[in-house]
């Protein structure tokens, strides 16, 4: 009866109401000692979000090395490049692979130098090759940050992605595969690095205030992005999206909204929140599951949609965890498509990521082609469950009708 629908979704549900209840009472904090399970690794601490953690690893490579250069493709969120800054280092941009989704594997070769103290790759759409053959190609030569947030319980040649190079962190907010509305995780692979940093990590208890924030928001987005209040919701951010209207887009693009402070934002001193451990507990064992259902409708998205409109990635067992289906777009912008697939009642994201040198007055933008490229015609297919396979048929004959 209902065909809109919309890629907002969170990954909270009602029964998680429950466990923030359940923790309060008992105070149990398993979720850290399942996570190392999970990922085969005792180096793994909980942070208060995915931001946090790569602020503490830069602190440490910093401290350890007294190298601050941090090579880093510009297409990632403006916070990432915000917390390596925060941490005292300095950025150094290359220009993204479009083949491979990984930073520029020649490129970087060219620019690793005695004043270098890592490299940070961020996981997007790239496939097992094209991982190993950079870890093949750079292991032993650069300490490599792994940037996983939205990847995961993605693994190659059972290894985690995140706990494959020297470093390596995860987010887990309200939009992510594994949710605890707010939380994420540092690895650190050398087992002495890892000890100064437990001993030496200094965090004060994540707000309740914020807590309750959160839940607000993840309420928020449950009730508009239910398939039936979405009907109607749908005409209105119609409008938001015409009319710019900054209060709701901030919400639901913030990548677009970010601000650099003089000084480490305070949340930076949070603790993961403990109310969250039993919601990352039941979340954990439900990993693998909903990824089968995420991997299925992938494929089917991969089959629908025709090869002259789009570049496609088929991704063998786990070594993308399918937040979105992403594809690049041959002969039309993300942007346009968004807009084409907006009026037939599809709500498809604008963006992933976005290109940071666009915001750097002192760095040419003319040397990031590839990244500018991604930018432009990256487009990433939902996967939720409100997207069912009638969904996916109808998307993939819109995108053969409107992208070829």
């Amino acid at each position: 009866m209902f065909k809109k629908r919309t890629r907002l979704f969170s990954h909270f549900n009602l029964i998680n109401f429950f466990h923030i209840l359940k923790a309060f009472l008992y105070k149990n904090k398993n979720f850290k000692n399942e996570l190392k399970t999970y990922l085969k690794t005792d180096n793994i601490e909980l942070t208060s979000q995915g931001r946090t953690a790569l602020y503490d690893i830069i602190k440490q490579i910093v401290l350890t090395t007294g190298k601050k250069i941090i090579h880093i493709s510009p297409y990632t969120i403006p916070e990432v490049i915000y917390a390596i800054r925060y941490a005292g280092a300095e950025v150094n941009y290359i220009d993204i692979n479009k083949f491979t989704g990984l930073i520029n594997e020649d490129l970087l070769e060219k620019e690793i130098n005695e004043r270098t103290a890592a490299v940070l790759i961020t996981h997007l759409y790239s496939t097992q090759d094209h991982i190993k053959n950079f870890f093949k190609r750079f292991e032993g030569k650069i300490l490599v940050i792994e940037d996983a947030a939205i990847n995961f319980g993605a693994q190659i040649d059972n290894k985690y992605l995140g706990t494959i190079g020297d470093y390596g962190f995860f987010s887990f907010n309200l939009v992510k595969n594994l949710n605890t509305l707010n939380g994420g995780a540092i690895y650190i692979r050398d087992k002495n690095l890892f000890k100064n940093y437990i001993e030496s990590r200094k965090v004060s208890p994540f707000p309740i205030g914020n807590s309750i924030s959160l839940l607000i928001t993840n309420l928020i987005i449950k009730i508009l992005s239910n398939n039936y209040i979405y009907q109607f919701f749908h005409y209105l951010l119609i409008l938001i999206y015409k009319k710019k209207i900054s209060f709701f887009l901030k919400k639901i693009y913030p990548i677009n909204f970010h601000k650099y402070y003089s000084t480490v934002p305070k949340n930076y001193s949070y603790d993961f929140n403990w109310l969250m451990n039993d919601i990352g507990s039941y979340n954990l064992k439900r990993v693998n599951l909903n990824y089968s259902e995420r991997i299925k409708k992938a494929a089917l998205y991969s089959k629908l949609i025709n090869n002259d409109c789009a570049t496609k990635f088929n991704y063998s067992f786990k070594d993308n965890a399918l937040l979105e289906y992403p594809i690049i777009l041959k002969k039309i912008t993300n942007k346009d498509l968004q807009s084409k697939l907006m009026n037939e009642g599809y709500d498809i994201r604008l963006t992933w990521y976005i290109n940071n040198v666009e915001n750097e007055e002192k760095v040419s933008n003319h040397k990031f082609s590839d990244t500018k490229f991604i930018e432009k015609y990256i487009f990433c297919l939902p996967l939720h469950k409100n997207i069912n396979a009638k969904d996916i048929h109808n998307i993939s004959s819109l995108i053969n009708k409107l992208a070829s």
